[in-house]
């Protein structure tokens, strides 16, 4: 059940065309990364992502001003949550 906040951007991207996706950012050479969420259009290709997809899109010199895209099925909730929790284990030894 989505809270107002969420239904409002929602309903005020459908109004547009548009559906909400989260768009994680790698910038290699800055050596930065973020996730936002983003309303995009049906020029986009992650506008046709279904639920437990991944679309990854590289963008380099070789592959400009057409990015390559990598399209197919995540992992799922419980893979990814595990995967995650072995990660955070594997950091927390390297702490200690």
């Amino acid at each position: 059940k989505m809270d107002e906040g969420w239904a409002a951007r929602v309903a005020a991207a459908a109004e547009e065309g548009k559906v909400l996706r989260h768009v994680g950012i790698v910038n290699v050479a800055e050596g930065t990364g973020k996730v936002v969420v983003k309303a995009v259009d049906n020029k986009n290709p992650l506008f046709r992502l279904k639920a437990q997809e991944n679309l990854v899109e590289f963008h380099t010199s070789r592959y400009d001003p057409d990015p390559l895209i990598m399209k197919g099925p995540s992992a799922g909730t419980d893979v990814t949550a595990s995967g995650i929790f072995a990660d955070l284990l594997r950091l927390g030894r390297t702490l200690v």
